[in-house]
Parts: structure tokens; sequence; C-alpha cells
């Protein structure tokens, strides 16, 4: 998997530079392709937001396609740190808890 420009972290969120592992140069530690989801249900964005609520940064890739028709048709790319990429794929894989209906 190759993995975006270097140039992309020189335009990178601050917030997620900040949280994304360094390696021993202090550089960003290579990102690890995760998934590819659709955007028309925002399912890319909930998974991101997810991630990182589990203490993983990741970020999306691909979304050229935002320029005709608003969402991206191919789908966009989940990008997590190679360190926590099995961490983020399980977390991923994992079935959904329910949650029983509350007693009165």
């Amino acid at each position: 998997m190759t993995e975006p420009a270097k140039d992309f972290w020189a335009r990178a969120d601050r917030d997620l530079l900040e949280h994304w592992p360094k390696d021993a140069s202090g550089a960003p530690e290579t990102a690890a392709k995760l998934d590819i989801q659709w955007e028309l249900d925002s399912q890319a964005d909930i998974t991101v937001s997810f991630l990182k609520s589990c203490g993983i940064p990741a970020f999306l890739n691909g979304s050229l396609g935002k320029v005709l028709g608003g969402f991206a048709s191919q789908g966009v790319e989940i990008w997590v740190p190679a360190s926590q990429l099995e961490e983020a794929q399980a977390l991923l894989d994992a079935p959904a808890e329910e949650t029983p209906p509350e007693q009165d």
C-alpha cells in the first residue's frame, strides 16, 4: 500500500500531526491503509471519529470526487499509523455490543 505523499504532513491538520506517532528521528510514522468506505452515508467520518475516540489517530484520503456531486463516488481510504493497524482492524471487526433496554 502506498502511503500518501510525504508533503501531506506539511499540510496535515495540527491535531492529527500532534497525535500521530513519531519515529526515532521525530518524523511521523508510516501510515497504513485500513479500509475504503463510502462517504455518502458519512460512514467514513464516523469510522475516523470512532478510531480517534479509541486513541488511534486516523485520516481520510482520496476524496477528490467531492468536486463532482459532493461526495467521493469511489469511496475514501482510511489511514492509521502502521503500528496501530492491527488494533484498528480489530476494533472495526469487533461485533457491536448490544445494550439491553432500560427497565422502568
